[in-house]
């Protein structure tokens, strides 16, 4: 863990998370063609992560772009917007409906650095109990986030849980998870929203219980959510120790077709976008000088 002043680049003026999502590679191919994702050609990644962070960053205080597809044509190329952060995809791809499975670095964080990013991110499949595999995941963070200290880059870990089979579940995987990340030292824990059903005082407590056993400040992702729950669910979670939200599909999936993807842009995302960050109210900074 490093000096959370380091932070400032991807934060808003509040010191808040607003970040905007565009490191998708297998998951975009497959929102494509579902038929054939390996067809989708590298230069339609790149134009649409471009069209979605030209239309979108303004509102955001950071993107999390990817080594293969956007680090070196948009940020690399000097077509980010001013003033907008980078998040660095540090992980291989290949993860995509995979229970088990022990991820693996694709790029070092000193290539991050190099590349200018403001941050380094690792996805991570995780839950608490597999045993072996747990431990696996966690010499992968350890290493990481070693690198990153070494690098003087910020490091976002994303544990995304598996098998997950009820509400009950849910949450003390979530919880169980981030509060073993937290222990390995990085910057911010990423992580989906840790509750479920409708019950919004539950809600509540469980992100409550996520800020009592954290030492980071932490962001929810979408996890699949559809944009009008994932909107309650940033909501509940700012108003309880949530520092913001980190999203990519729930909020421009409906931009993929590049004959309508202009106005899409323009509109419906632009839309959810602010209505994102106007949720984000009462969330508590990550960093304050």
């Amino acid at each position: 863990m490093i000096d959370r002043s380091a932070l400032a680049p991807c934060l808003d003026d509040r010191g808040c998370l607003t970040v905007l999502a565009v490191d998708h590679r297998d998951a975009l191919r497959v929102e494509f063609d579902a038929d054939a994702p390996d067809s989708v050609a590298p230069e339609v990644l790149t134009k649409f992560k471009l069209d979605v962070t030209k239309a979108l960053g303004d509102l955001a205080s950071a993107v999390m772009l990817d080594p293969e597809y956007s680090i070196d044509q948009i940020l690399g190329a000097g077509l980010m917007p001013e003033g907008l952060g980078s998040l660095y995809a540090l992980e291989a791809q290949g993860y995509m409906g995979q229970a088990e499975l022990v991820n693996e670095l694709l790029h070092m964080p000193s290539e991050a650095v190099e590349a200018g990013a403001s941050a380094g991110k690792l996805l991570v499949l995780y839950r608490h109990d597999q045993g072996s595999v747990t431990d696996a995941q966690d010499d992968l963070i350890r290493r990481t986030v070693d690198l990153c200290g070494e690098a003087g880059l910020p490091l976002f870990v994303e544990p995304v849980p598996y098998d997950v089979v009820d509400v009950d579940d849910r949450e003390r995987t979530v919880l169980a998870s981030a509060e073993r990340i937290s222990a390995l030292g990085p910057d911010v824990i990423k992580m989906p929203f840790p509750s479920g059903g409708d019950d919004r005082g539950r809600w509540a407590r469980a992100c409550r219980s996520v800020g009592e056993a954290i030492d980071q400040p932490w962001a929810v992702l979408s996890w699949g959510a559809p944009f009008a729950g994932f909107l309650d669910q940033v909501e509940v979670a700012c108003a309880n120790g949530c520092s913001g939200f980190m999203a990519g599909r729930a909020i421009w999936r409906e931009a993929i077709a590049p004959e309508t993807r202009a106005d899409v842009l323009a509109t419906t995302a632009r839309e959810r976008m602010q209505q994102l960050v106007d949720a984000t109210a009462d969330a508590t900074p990550a960093y304050t000088p």
